[in-house]
């Protein structure tokens, strides 16, 4: 491979960290089920499940930003809304949770619980069969709920009593001892069902099929309408009327710096009548009423959805008589997801990050249609080794003396080509010479071709590029100084 392909593609330089897909919480105690995410299910009467995929990145920043555990992130957040009876557990399946949950209630624990950790994956091993089946009941009443297809209770609770006198008869302690039978074994001998949660106690996918996933609706989410007095179809426009709009969810929901938005749908209705929903989300939970009277993000992420909604109608109906950009005639604004997160959350940034605000950053980043990407210099004289991306927010850390290649990198430019371009001798450009560099020469066939000579080339125009000249008189432009 290439080697200026290999490392210049910045998509491999980032690495997701290990991450739950979901949690199960039971609580005694009366909680919000959006603590963590704005994806949640109720199991039973004290018992959620929650999708924390919907939120990994923005999990994953704060994890990194406060250089912290997992645990240390969710344990305040869980005991601010469920006091310290609560019991949680954390793994990349919903069902595997409610396993472990059943185990940890049976045996009286609390607190949090990862599964992936090695002392809780080596209990997990060890769960009994009456741990495996006791969910089941909520899970076949769930199913029953939804009219999921193929699913008889009668069947289902026959195919369990046939394996649980297979387990008698045999003497099986635990369902690991019987792991080497694959989820299609116990379904040809068992039904379909069973053969499904066999699948799910054992599977490393966080695959949610069959399992009977309901999402649990926000109750009263704030939304408001507008009819037009007339048609509009200028941002400038449309941009005050929905700061009004704004304004009036606000007034619609009582103030709660705990909540924060996810997503919204903005329903609109063109000039003929045609009906387009579409979404403001953001990458990171937003505050709308501590955005107040601006309303500076919502209205950024607007903005982008008018932009490319323009271009769209302009490609789609270029052969038909319709005016340049279709008026809006009226419009639906809505939230359609939230999570709720505890003051101190913030207050974890206030007391180990008092130089950076990172609310701050989480609210610029909201702002654009793109997420931040931070590099730091690596120690390396080549261009395309002499850089690593680094999470946001997070503090660089050189364990050797970085002077050397940072008093290098002053001379080059801020943007590089994706792949060096093949050029002609510049003999009539000005050549200003920079320096020489060598790649790991001991590692390619061709030792010539790892020697670069670096200069600055400037046109009659004044533009000025970044250039090398290999050992064989081949010249390549890599980048352009502005």
């Amino acid at each position: 491979m290439n080697v200026t392909t290999k490392v210049i593609d910045l998509a491999e330089l980032s690495r997701d960290d290990e991450f739950p897909f979901f949690a199960a919480i039971y609580s005694p105690v009366p909680g919000s089920p959006f603590v963590l995410s704005p994806t949640a299910m109720r199991w039973s009467d004290k018992l959620y499940l929650s999708r924390l995929s919907d939120c990994k990145q923005f999990w994953l920043g704060q994890k990194k930003k406060l250089r912290c555990k997992l645990t240390d992130l969710f344990t305040p957040l869980l005991e601010h809304h469920y006091g310290e009876e609560y019991v949680a557990v954390f793994g990349n399946h919903p069902w595997q949770c409610l396993l472990y949950l059943h185990y940890q209630l049976k045996h009286e624990g609390r607190g949090l619980f990862l599964l992936e950790s090695r002392l809780n994956r080596n209990i997990y091993k060890t769960l009994d069969w009456d741990c495996w089946f006791a969910p089941q009941q909520a899970l076949a009443d769930h199913l029953i709920s939804m009219n999921a297809r193929n699913f008889r209770a009668e069947s289902f609770h026959s195919y369990q009593a046939r394996m649980q006198r297979f387990i008698q008869r045999i003497g099986i302690a635990t369902p690991h001892d019987m792991i080497a039978a694959d989820a299609n074994s116990i379904k040809r001998r068992f039904g379909k069902w069973l053969g499904l949660i066999w699948h799910w106690s054992f599977s490393d996918s966080s695959d949610l099929e069959w399992f009977p996933w309901i999402k649990l609706e926000h109750e009263q989410l704030p939304w408001v309408k507008r009819d037009l007095e007339y048609p509009v179809n200028q941002w400038s426009y449309i941009e005050v009327l929905l700061r009004e709009d704004l304004s009036r969810l606000c007034e619609h929901s009582v103030r709660n710096d705990c909540e924060h938005i996810n997503r919204m749908h903005w329903k609109i209705t063109l000039f003929n009548y045609q009906q387009v929903t579409v979404e403001l989300s953001f990458r990171h939970p937003y505050s709308l009423h501590r955005d107040m009277p601006g309303f500076d993000t919502a209205l950024y992420q607007a903005r982008y959805i008018y932009d490319d909604l323009v271009r769209n109608m302009l490609a789609r109906d270029d052969d038909l008589d319709l005016p340049e950009n279709m008026p809006f005639i009226c419009w639906q604004l809505e939230v359609c997801e939230r999570i709720i997160l505890a003051p101190q959350l913030w207050e974890l940034f206030a007391r180990e990050f008092d130089q950076i605000d990172y609310q701050r950053i989480m609210a610029l980043q909201n702002k654009l249609p793109f997420a931040f990407e931070c590099y730091q210099s690596d120690a390396s004289f080549f261009p395309e080794q002499s850089f690593t991306r680094i999470p946001v927010g997070t503090h660089s850390v050189n364990e050797a003396d970085h002077s050397p290649w940072s008093s290098s990198a002053l001379n080059k430019p801020l943007f590089f080509y994706q792949h060096a371009e093949t050029i002609e001798n510049p003999t009539a450009a000005e050549k200003i010479f920079l320096e020489r560099n060598s790649n790991q020469w001991w590692l390619g066939e061709d030792a010539l071709q790892t020697i670069r000579d670096y200069y600055i080339l400037k046109d009659h125009n004044g533009r000025s590029s970044w250039a090398y000249r290999t050992q064989r008189g081949e010249w390549y432009k890599q980048g352009e100084f502005y």
